[in-house]
């Protein structure tokens, strides 16, 4: 049952003590009412809080703070762009790539969307990327006094060891790096007029090949003088043992089962040619593109798996992925253009070992791959291309894959063009 008290307040005025009547309604839930107020500014009645529990002599109205005094909207920070932005201050490194404080690069905000950010939290703008962030000045001048990422020779935080140089200037020459202590060959080739910041090319050879093979057989050399780019290719260590991919004794890339970059002498090779190439030329480290054919497109493979971080997309002709005991245990061949065609027609094999040349990534990004193959091959199945496709779609990674009906084990003369097409349009 509601009880109606009737109270009076002094209020204290220039011209003494007013008396206020007030009416309390409901005193069980204590909501407070001035009744009459003919001196009071009707923006200060506040209503007391309901406590069902609280005494009747609760503080009078005119003591809570006026809703004027309250801070207004514009005092308050406004909100992120992008709730999932987390902009920073960047300043140039030596390469001219944009770093934080703590040494992390960062071509882009992570939490964007198309913005990749590695294991080392380095973040890459992928293609399409468009900031949502509010901008950051960079400093143009030194950076912060923070410890620096590079060791050594090294101007990129790989930490590989290396020594020889790359020579400056345009032209094809072959030079010689000692990596691990031993002196590798690599063909390298520099337009007359390259990018400011120009792609990188790493072109693997096949069994037995040499690292001009690539530049003499295909368009690369037409390739990088029409795009600025730099070109590398290297050449593979005589091994006196065979593999999964090779019965015997020969010259070749290693791969699965020492797929370790810490390890394995191509692969360190491979980072000393990244380093040295972005110091010497300037290369754009989020455009490093690796290509092979044969072995070369196994190994090319394992590069984009093994440093997917440094890695924007790859390009494999004749290779593939091969989950039979050997590369010769498989000998499908067929007529189609599309893997869907060939897959489950007669002599399609049944294999479920170890992926070799090396295991797909699962765990990050597996950079996008440019596929390509004879169906007539009889020295490495099409099956093995089909197979990469298969894997690299069930983990998210972008393909793009071309059959050529009825051919061989031949690598195109427009190999290099058409995987360009397709991968300039990858950053990593």
């Amino acid at each position: 049952m509601s009880k109606r008290v009737a109270i009076g307040l002094c209020l204290l005025g220039a011209s003494g003590c007013t008396a206020v009547p007030l009416e309390v309604v409901d005193a069980g839930s204590m909501s407070l009412v001035v009744d009459v107020a003919t001196d009071r500014d009707p923006a200060r009645d506040v209503a007391a809080p309901r406590d069902a529990g609280a005494p009747i002599d609760v503080p009078s109205p005119i003591d809570v703070p006026s809703p004027i005094d309250l801070p207004v909207a514009r005092d308050v920070p406004a909100a992120p762009v992008d709730g999932g932005c987390l902009p920073e201050p960047v300043y140039p490194d030596r390469m001219g790539e944009p770093r934080n404080a703590a040494g992390q690069i960062r071509y882009c905000w992570p939490g964007e969307a198309l913005c990749f950010c590695d294991r080392d939290n380095d973040c890459y703008a992928q293609a399409g990327y468009v900031s949502r962030c509010p901008s950051t000045p960079t400093d143009a001048g030194s950076r912060p006094d923070v410890p620096s990422t590079d060791t050594g020779p090294i101007s990129s935080g790989d930490p590989v060891v290396y020594s020889g140089t790359f020579p400056s200037g345009a032209g094809r020459r072959t030079v010689t790096l000692q990596v691990n202590g031993n002196p590798r060959q690599v063909v390298l080739y520099v337009p007359s007029s390259p990018a400011p910041s120009p792609a990188l090319m790493l072109l693997f050879h096949g069994t037995n090949g040499a690292g001009d093979d690539l530049l003499d057989e295909t368009d690369a050399q037409a390739v990088a003088n029409a795009n600025g780019a730099i070109l590398a290719a290297p050449f593979s260590r005589h091994r006196s043992t065979g593999d999964w991919d090779h019965r015997t004794e020969d010259t070749y890339w290693e791969t699965w089962p020492n797929v370790d970059a810490t390890a394995n002498e191509d692969l360190l090779l491979t980072r000393a040619i990244i380093v040295e190439a972005r110091r010497v030329y300037g290369v754009d480290a989020g455009r490093v593109y690796a290509l092979g054919h044969s072995n070369g497109a196994f190994f090319a493979a394992t590069v984009a798996s093994v440093l997917a971080d440094r890695i924007a997309a790859f390009a494999s002709s004749s290779g593939g992925l091969n989950r039979c005991a050997n590369t010769w245990s498989c000998s499908f061949m067929g007529s189609g253009s599309t893997c869907a065609a060939l897959r489950g027609r007669p002599g399609w094999c049944s294999c479920s070992g170890p992926e070799k040349p090396v295991g797909i990534r699962t765990d990050g990004r597996m950079p996008p791959g440019y596929l390509t193959h004879g169906t007539g091959d009889d020295t490495v199945t099409v099956q093995y291309t089909c197979e990469l496709e298969a894997r690299m779609q069930a983990v998210g990674a972008m393909t793009q894959t071309v059959l050529r009906d009825g051919d061989g084990h031949d690598m195109p003369r427009s190999f290099v063009s058409s995987a360009w097409r397709f991968l300039s349009t990858f950053r990593r």
